[in-house]
């Protein structure tokens, strides 16, 4: 199946003020969670009729309905007890992540804790996808492009032994597997619901390209091959089942955070055999900014009915990028992708798009200096003018 989207991007835009205000305001209650949820609507309707404006695919809602990307979901399923701002004493400090937010002096913001048996009782997120669904008509909801956070976000940034209780779980297997079955009631949910494009968000498993990384879990006492065994597990546990006409697409981000701070480097090539090879998602979302990301090789071990996105034009900084440069490098991946395959060039070229590396604005304050909504959508146009013209015999 060829890629959905040959331009894509990844879902956050950036924030207007009005929902940074209500946000705040909500936060020190000022206003209740329905106005709120009034402010966030308007600003999804209007950020979708941009999209449509500019041409832009997937539509998203810009991750408005939330104050974190990784928000929304973990706590509030069963089981789950929210925790803000988080504790050292309960963060795993060895994590890229924590330890980056540690050493620049910011505290690590939300964390969800099980303190019981996790069920899936009432949908997180159909609220949520409805404030998209309903911004466009019912013949577009099938472009509409919804994202969640990963199965094992906090099982990661949390200390060990301090992800669940032992009164709630014994051991890992069991807590992924009530949280497994989470997932796939909350994605048949969003299916009748409308939903057909999903795309699960992990910088978690970026983190296992970075050697320091893994010298810190170690040092904890991890078996680091057995926890990326164990996290590829939950991932397709938590898709599978799913019905055949859900697109599901993973981004694997290496950390975007306030100020567009990112955690990880390293390339992909210390896990790309095992991730390609193991995962059932059917597009890979990959950031190729900049040299931290690494080259393309990693790329040869794509299977044949697998896409991926290329993350080739970055948020983190304003200016835009050399449109040659982004083709003469999508050429360079589809020339060792189709290698890997042994296939054609043109035939590899069918399963690949590009996009932004990541979202403009992961958290409720974060996108790069210089950015504003204008420069997005330029570099969100930049995107489709590439796209037209690598593959012009499709509509992107």
């Amino acid at each position: 199946m060829p890629v959905r989207y040959h331009a894509d991007h990844i879902g956050s835009l950036i924030r207007p003020a009005t929902i940074s205000t209500a946000q705040a305001e909500a936060d020190a209650g000022k206003i209740s969670a329905a106005e709120l949820k009034e402010v966030q609507k308007a600003a999804i309707a209007d950020i979708v009729q941009k999209q449509q404006q500019h041409g832009v695919r997937a539509i998203s809602s810009g991750e408005f309905d939330r104050k974190y990307y990784f928000g929304g979901f973990h706590e509030k399923l069963d089981g789950f007890r929210e925790v803000s701002p988080v504790p050292w004493e309960l963060a795993r400090l060895s994590a890229a992540p924590i330890a980056a937010l540690k050493k620049a002096g910011q505290q690590y913001p939300m964390a969800a804790v099980c303190e019981g048996k996790i069920r899936n009782t009432s949908s997180p997120y159909t609220e949520n996808w409805r404030m998209l669904r309903d911004a466009v008509p019912r013949e577009l909801w099938s472009e509409c492009k919804f994202t969640m956070p990963p199965p094992c976000y906090f099982h990661l940034r949390l200390g060990p032994g301090k992800c669940y209780s032992p009164e709630a779980y014994a051991n890992d297997e069991e807590f992924f597997a009530d949280l497994a079955q989470a997932y796939r009631t909350e994605i048949q949910t969003l299916h009748g619901e409308g939903l057909r494009n999903l795309q699960i968000d992990d910088p978690t498993l970026a983190y296992f390209c970075s050697t320091e990384m893994l010298e810190g879990l170690r040092s904890d006492g991890e078996d680091t091959q057995k926890m990326f065994d164990m996290y590829l597990k939950a991932h397709n546990d938590c898709i599978a089942g799913r019905p055949k006409d859900m697109h599901v697409g993973l981004h694997v981000c290496r950390g975007n955070f306030s100020k567009s701070v990112h955690f990880s480097e390293g390339s992909y090539e210390t896990i790309a055999e095992q991730f390609f090879k193991t995962l059932d998602y059917d597009t890979f979302y990959l950031e190729y900014d900049n040299p931290r990301s690494g080259g393309f090789e990693p790329l040869r071990f794509l299977p044949k009915n697998k896409n991926v996105v290329l993350g080739v034009v970055t948020t983190k900084l304003a200016e835009l990028e050399d449109r040659e440069l982004i083709k003469k490098r999508v050429r360079e991946a589809a020339e060792i992708i189709a290698k890997g395959q042994g296939r054609s060039v043109d035939e590899a070229m069918q399963n690949i798009g590009i996009s932004p590396q990541c979202g403009f604005a992961s958290m409720a304050k974060g996108q790069a200096e210089g950015m504003d909504e204008a420069k997005m959508f330029a570099k969100l146009e930049l995107v489709q003018e590439v796209a037209r013209e690598l593959w012009p015999d499709r509509a992107n």
